[in-house]
């Protein structure tokens, strides 16, 4: 068995290098917004601070999709982790949010909840006021009622698709939607 060195073929591509976010124009982000890099806003997203609300801080590598809407209306900090995913009309009211979370479509996250890492909140389900979500929990809708559990799936499955999903937003959404024009700040 012989050991030659590897080479890339020409149907492999480089990984992409993402070094800004992507807001597309036609999205809301009200002032005193702060976006890390990577993450993407779709067209027709929302982040909104309420009059006298405190600032909301967004994490690196977020997707922030169609007709979702962030909102603080807490005088508190809305915290934002990274590499979630907010899928389309998600409505979103919280106190905190960590790591590696997928809000699916529809779903509501009201006031002063607190969503931890590598949760699941599914399609069309609501999660009171004053919830916290540990680690690692999934909660789906059925047609009668919302079932909670945990999670004993890997983190990886969900990170390396997110980052797969990143990369082809950052290259195709340019190509398609008008990018707002952002100010790079020095960490």
């Amino acid at each position: 068995m012989s050991t030659s060195p590897t080479t890339t073929s020409p149907t492999q591509t480089s990984p992409v290098v993402i070094n800004k976010s992507l807001i597309c124009q036609d999205s809301t982000v009200s002032s005193g917004v702060q976006i890390a890099i990577g993450t993407v806003l779709h067209p027709r997203s929302s982040i909104i601070i309420s009059d006298g609300a405190g600032p909301i801080i967004i994490g690196e590598n977020n997707i922030i999709e169609e007709l979702v809407q962030i909102i603080n209306k807490s005088p508190e900090p809305m915290i934002i982790g990274s590499n979630n995913l907010f899928e389309v009309g998600s409505y979103i009211e919280c106190k905190s949010i960590g790591n590696g979370n997928v809000f699916e479509p529809k779903c509501k996250i009201l006031k002063n909840t607190i969503i931890k890492d590598q949760c699941s909140i599914g399609a069309g389900c609501i999660i009171s006021e004053d919830k916290i979500c540990e680690n690692n929990t999934v909660i789906a809708q059925t047609q009668s009622s919302q079932i909670q559990t945990t999670s004993t799936l890997p983190y990886d499955h969900h990170s390396s698709i997110h980052t797969t999903h990143l990369e082809l937003l950052h290259k195709s959404i340019p190509l398609f939607h008008t990018i707002k024009k952002t100010p790079i700040l020095e960490k």
